[in-house]
């Protein structure tokens, strides 16, 4: 269910140079959200944009995002007064489907990280095992790597700055299959690097779901500004879905790149 609401801005940390942590109080998203929802975010400032969930504490009533500073709108966000309300439209779209009784194999890459750490904390709370590698250009870009480098959790840099040198490809690569033969992959990131985990996972035997990003604009599958084309029997031989409504999540298999 999702429902517009007045969120009051709790915390904002800045976690590298250019991204915020940012927690609001709003006791009914977080006990709605699942790992691979959204909110809609708007103030007077500027625009519903989307962000997807990184964060739900529900004793505290709070939920978090991730935020890159790219523009006036995210730089208004991350400069905002502790105290400062927003309005806000969610939790919007389906999540991660999840199975208590199967392992999953989390790659983020750049900003696609947050939305698996809310999974990646569903999992730890529910005692799911999880693989998990996050992609980042250069040690600057990366983000929670003090906490990241565990026996199951890798981190590559493009720039070999930090971690594994190369992609997330390069750190899958690394991991013995037979730990993760039985794995989900759920990925998020950037259009190609999941197209590239999508074909990967498919290469050896494994379900792998990716959450899109589209441009949004009413976040509730009515302006249909977010389309994507998937496969179907029926001609054309694909069908326009939308990310906001019928996804963000969707099967690897099902995309049509």
């Amino acid at each position: 269910m999702n429902k517009e609401y007045t969120i009051t801005l709790r915390e904002n940390l800045r976690i590298n140079p250019s991204t915020h942590w940012l927690s609001f109080y709003c006791p009914d998203i977080a006990c709605q959200s699942m790992p691979g929802q959204f909110v809609s975010i708007s103030s007077n400032q500027f625009l519903k944009r989307p962000f997807g969930i990184a964060q739900v504490d529900k004793d505290k009533g709070t939920f978090s995002i991730g935020v890159r500073v790219v523009k006036d709108g995210t730089r208004y966000l991350t400069t905002a007064p502790i105290g400062t309300e927003f309005e806000v439209l969610g939790p919007l779209g389906h999540g991660f489907p999840i199975h208590c009784d199967q392992p999953l194999l989390l790659v983020g890459g750049g900003t696609g990280i947050f939305p698996l750490r809310f999974l990646q904390n569903y999992a730890q709370e529910n005692d799911i095992p999880y693989y998990s590698v996050n992609g980042f250009r250069c040690v600057d870009d990366a983000c929670f790597i003090d906490s990241e480098l565990t026996d199951n959790c890798l981190v590559a840099t493009d720039a070999g700055d930090f971690g594994v040198k190369g992609n997330v490809l390069d750190a899958l690569d690394t991991i013995p299959f037979e730990k993760i033969r039985d794995s989900v992959v759920c990925a998020v990131g950037p259009e190609i690097m999941m197209k590239n985990v999508a074909l990967w996972a498919e290469s050896k035997g494994l379900v792998c779901y990716v959450s899109l990003e589209k441009r949004m604009a009413c976040g509730i599958g009515i302006c249909l500004v977010c389309t994507c084309k998937t496969k179907s029997d029926k001609d054309p031989g694909y069908e326009n879905k939308r990310c906001c409504k019928d996804g963000p999540v969707f099967l690897s298999t099902e995309v049509i790149w």
